[in-house]
């Protein structure tokens, strides 16, 4: 299948900001260390470049195509739809494949863009990242060993424990692993160790795994990631007829969200955002920045939705190290607030719950984030009780990773 183009249909202001029109709000910016402008202006400069250069968007999309492999089934789910109550009560539920990419993932298609770009755009020769559940960090591993670059990956030493299996296939792809035991240990500070590290080295391109951080970057990674959400709305309009009744993935920072959300913005499909619950929302222990009381504040270059206690930053409270991030894009942020996404939630211990069911109803390992979706998604869907509707959720990942912990979780709760 060819890769339908990229049109620009939500696009921020020249300074990087998404304006709310009805109270003046604005999400985005670049909040950083003067030191880190001229990095982020030769950015910014060559995306634009990127966009327009044919041969380079041709070469891309090849490899994007035949190495990465992004045009992944959308599979009818008898299971689940059987689960929501059939298809003569609430239409049919299919998942989007995106778990089937190289490397089990959404996370390769904006880290192989991110990288190709930085090889053939800025033509740099070392690529600084960050990872919560590493899936991002053996993305851009895989991604700078195809293509000769010098990788460097920040990780969290509470999350380096976590997701152990990914951490060491991104050492083996070749990656410097540099473990950060900063503040929580977990994705925010690596993301705040990363910045630093880019910042000492001009001459590197640094690679977000989220749409979050200071302007380009939330644009460029949704652009990049969206090629996801192209792929599925002609995959949807070829099986259905039509686009999606409506559309479920799951929001930690938002790369997840908005790689299938984007393409749909403007279509009648109603795009729910779902949230790590952690504990409960009430308890306050949860991984919730919208549900869990977020409020506008700068964090890591970008002004967005942040979730603090007495003027703190808070700690992120969940299962799934993907989702453990105590904010979300400016551009979710927007969505949200306009109307246009609605959030939901699930606990870690319903999603460790479907974690099972799947792996035994579905013959499917999801990876612990996507659990998460498919719980809040049956609720949701059951509620709408509608026959006519087509549902569409975002298999988002492998549960590889997760395994050791999700058996030792049945174990105890057999």
């Amino acid at each position: 299948m060819k890769i339908p183009p990229f049109k620009e249909i939500n696009p921020p202001n020249k300074n990087g900001y998404w304006v709310n029109k009805k109270n003046g709000q604005v999400y985005g910016g670049a909040y950083i260390s003067p030191l880190l402008i001229p990095n982020l202006e030769r950015v910014e400069k060559g995306f634009k470049k990127a966009l327009k250069d044919k041969k380079f968007i041709k070469g891309l999309e090849e490899q994007l195509l035949n190495y990465i492999g992004v045009n992944t089934p959308i599979l009818f789910s008898e299971e689940l739809t059987d689960l929501a109550g059939g298809k003569n009560k609430i239409g049919k539920i299919f998942l989007k494949r995106t778990d089937l990419h190289h490397d089990s993932s959404h996370k390769p298609v904006n880290a192989f863009s991110s990288c190709y770009f930085a090889k053939h755009i800025l033509k740099v020769k070392r690529i600084i990242t960050e990872t919560g559940a590493s899936m991002n960090a053996r993305a851009v591993a895989a991604a700078c060993a195809k293509l000769g670059l010098e990788c460097e990956v920040h990780i969290g030493a509470v999350d380096e424990e976590k997701v152990n299996l990914n951490r060491n296939i991104t050492e083996l792809y070749g990656a410097k692993i540099v473990v950060v035991h900063d503040s929580t240990k977990t994705l925010l500070p690596a993301m705040a160790s990363a910045l630093r590290s880019w910042q000492s080295s001009p001459d590197s391109m640094y690679v977000v795994g989220s749409v979050a951080g200071p302007h380009p970057y939330p644009q460029m990674v949704r652009t990049w990631a969206s090629i996801i959400g192209r792929i599925a709305k002609k995959q949807f309009k070829q099986i259905t007829g039509g686009v999606p009744s409506t559309l479920f993935a799951v929001c930690g920072g938002g790369s997840n969200l908005m790689s299938m959300a984007y393409p749909l913005l403007k279509e009648r499909t109603k795009i729910f955002a779902v949230e790590s619950g952690g504990d409960g929302i009430k308890t306050g222990r949860h991984g919730a920045t919208i549900l869990g009381g977020g409020k506008m504040g700068i964090l890591l270059g970008m002004k967005s939705k942040v979730v603090m206690h007495s003027s703190q930053i808070a700690e992120s409270i969940t299962e799934a190290s993907g989702l453990d991030f105590a904010s979300c894009g400016p551009e979710v942020a927007y969505l949200h607030d306009i109307g246009r996404i609605k959030f939901l939630s699930s606990t870690d211990l319903e999603a460790k719950k479907t974690f099972l069911m799947c792996s035994k109803k579905l013959g499917i390992l999801p990876a612990i984030e996507a659990c998460y979706v498919i719980h809040s998604a049956l609720k949701e869907i059951k509620k709408r009780k509608n026959p006519r509707e087509n549902h569409l959720i975002h298999l988002c990942g492998s549960g590889e990773s997760n395994v050791t912990r999700m058996l030792k979780f049945k174990r105890e709760n057999e």
